[in-house]
C-alpha cells in the first residue's frame, strides 16, 4: 500500500490555482482596505455607504466589524503563504468567506438606508463570497485527491 501511495501525487488544476491566487489576493486587498477605512475613518464609511454620520454605538460596532475584517485578511494572507504545502488553509479561507456571506446579507437587510454607491459596493460581496467558498473548497478537494503518476 505504501508503494502505491508513493506513486501518486496530489495536484490542483492550473486554472484553479490561478483562480485561487487571484481570489485570495483580491479578498486580502478588499478586507485590508475596509478594515483600514472602518477603523481609521468611520466617518468616511458612513458618508460613502449611508450619506450620513454615525450616531451612538455605530462607530464601535463598525470597528468591531473592522476587527473581523482584519482577521479575514490575516487568514487569507496565511492561506496565500501556506496553501500549496498545507491545503487545509484553503478550507480555512472557505470558512472565512462563508461566514462573511452571512454578515454581508445581514448588513444589507438591517441597514435603514444606503446610498447608490453603497448598493453598488455592498450587493456583490455575498455572491463573490459564495464563489470564493466554491473555489477554495474545490481546490482543497483537488489537493486531497491523489492522482496516479504515469510511467511508474
Amino acid at each position: 500500500m505504501s508503494a502505491e501511495r508513493s506513486q501518486k501525487k496530489r495536484m490542483i488544476d492550473r486554472r484553479l490555482k490561478a483562480a485561487i491566487v487571484i481570489y485570495l489576493w483580491a479578498a486580502l486587498l478588499e478586507d485590508t482596505v475596509i478594515f483600514v477605512l472602518a477603523w481609521l475613518a468611520p466617518d468616511i464609511w458612513f458618508r460613502i455607504f449611508h450619506a450620513g454620520v454615525p450616531a451612538g454605538l455605530e462607530n464601535a460596532l463598525l470597528r468591531r466589524s473592522a476587527g473581523q475584517w482584519a482577521a479575514f485578511a490575516l487568514a487569507q494572507a496565511i492561506t496565500l503563504w501556506r496553501w500549496r504545502t498545507d491545503p487545509v488553509w484553503l478550507a480555512v479561507s472557505a470558512g472565512v468567506r462563508f461566514s462573511d456571506l452571512f454578515t454581508d446579507v445581514s448588513y444589507i437587510l438591517a441597514v435603514p438606508s444606503l446610498t447608490t454607491l453603497g448598493w453598488i459596493l455592498l450587493v456583490p460581496p455575498p455572491f463573490l463570497n459564495l464563489v470564493g467558498v466554491v473555489i477554495m473548497l474545490w481546490g482543497y478537494r483537488q489537493a486531497r485527491t491523489p492522482v496516479p503518476v504515469v510511467g511508474r
